[in-house]
């Protein structure tokens, strides 16, 4: 893999930043940080402006206020932990060509996110954001989670998916949660699916609850490509209808779907699907699952 460290250019912005005015700060920040790496940003991360303008920017600006030293030791961290993960998180989904490095970015991001996959150089990339990372055992999963979808992105060109497609993003999500409890064995099901963070388990339980009704929502929905349809399910968002079915419910739907497709298919072959193969398999196994959470 090749790790691409944007962290001592962000240094290099806050010594400039120090004592100056919010908008000055602002300036600064995109001459001093997001101009110098201008395939990072300005081709990728900032396509909308939300990195580099804003009326919010100033504020979030001043939130990066952790220690500097910090910073760097994190992503010092980083460059040491993620050689071991990209090679379990490969060898999982049974990918390897060395002429064609997995290519991660640190970063100090604006706290909106710590950690992704998106387009650098036509590819996925992997992004992580350390002003947001710290927790270890947090971190050790957000790094699998993500790197599953930069490996599944070279099997099978995920970015070309539409975004908001909900087949689309149960196999996505629940293929890299998969993934993330066999390289990261041991822990609870709501730990990989809220990366190890606590206070879970009555989410979970609403979720078993209420699965036939979710699964129903799915099925109605398992077609739609558009975000309200979507958020529902992936993001904190409520329905359009005004349900109100537990948040980010569809990352347990489709690690459910992905554990009945493996009944059937090695985790490598599901990878290289696309749509076409994956959509009526997950019509099928929502049948397969609707009975038990």
């Amino acid at each position: 893999m090749r790790v691409r460290d944007l962290v001592p250019t962000y240094l290099e912005y806050a010594r400039s930043a120090d004592g100056a005015s919010p908008a000055r700060r602002s300036e600064l920040w995109r001459s001093r940080y997001l101009d110098r790496h201008p395939d990072v940003f300005a081709a990728a991360l900032d396509r909308a402006g939300e990195w580099s303008s804003g009326d919010d920017l100033p504020a979030v600006l001043d939130q990066l206020t952790e220690n500097r030293a910090d910073l760097s030791r994190r992503a010092a961290r980083l460059r040491i932990e993620l050689p071991d993960a990209v090679r379990s998180v490969a060898g999982a989904l049974g990918w390897a060509d060395d002429r064609d490095p997995i290519e991660c970015v640190t970063l100090v991001g604006l706290h909106r996110a710590n950690g992704w996959a998106d387009r650098l150089d036509g590819r996925y990339a992997l992004f992580l954001a350390v002003e947001q990372l710290g927790d270890l055992a947090e971190e050790r999963l957000l790094v699998h989670h993500e790197t599953a979808h930069v490996v599944h992105d070279r099997l099978a060109t995920i970015r070309d998916w539409p975004e908001h497609g909900v087949a689309a993003s149960l196999l996505a999500e629940g293929l890299a949660t998969e993934v993330t409890t066999e390289t990261v064995p041991g822990l609870s099901d709501e730990a990989y699916l809220w990366f190890h963070r606590p206070g879970y388990e009555p989410w979970l339980a609403e979720c078993r609850t209420r699965w036939e009704e979710i699964i129903d929502r799915i099925i109605a929905d398992l077609d739609a490509t558009d975000l309200d349809r979507n958020a529902p399910y992936f993001l904190m968002r409520d329905l359009p209808d005004g349900g109100d079915l537990p948040k980010r419910c569809g990352y347990l739907v489709g690690l459910r779907l992905v554990r009945e497709l493996r009944r059937h298919y090695p985790l490598p072959e599901i990878a290289r699907w696309d749509l076409d193969r994956a959509v009526p398999e997950l019509r099928r196994a929502l049948g397969a699952v609707a009975v038990a959470a």
